[in-house]
């Protein structure tokens, strides 16, 4: 559930800045648009699946080496992304170093984090 409402909120942001902010974050169809958003929905669930892995690992000692460095990785993650995005998908334009900034914001606080539960 927690991953569709991540894709659900990385397309709402997406034609959001499309509608309101065209000269900033251009998108040519809805066809790009879901594109889009699945692309970064894939990346983010590799990179969760690789910081899963990697927290397993620290029982071994290798843990211990490589969640910090995808701990770092993370704060540097969605304009990577938005980036890699904005460089082979055609149809999808991020214009300026602000707007990056602006929907790297919008796109972590919007995300759907998941709470443990204490029973």
């Amino acid at each position: 559930m927690r991953n569709i409402l991540n894709f659900l909120v990385t397309f709402l942001v997406f034609w959001i800045g499309n509608e309101y902010f065209n000269p900033y974050l251009s998108i040519t169809d809805t066809k790009t648009l879901l594109i889009a958003s699945l692309l970064m929905f894939l990346i983010s669930l590799l990179f969760s699946l690789a910081m899963v892995m990697s927290v397993m690992l620290i029982t071994v000692g290798i843990g211990c080496l490589t969640t910090p460095a995808l701990m770092l990785a993370s704060i540097v993650l969605t304009p990577i992304k938005l980036w890699l995005l904005d460089k082979y998908l055609y149809g999808f334009e991020i214009h300026g170093l602000w707007t990056y900034v602006i929907l790297t914001l919008v796109l972590s606080l919007f995300t759907v984090k998941v709470k443990e539960r204490h029973d």
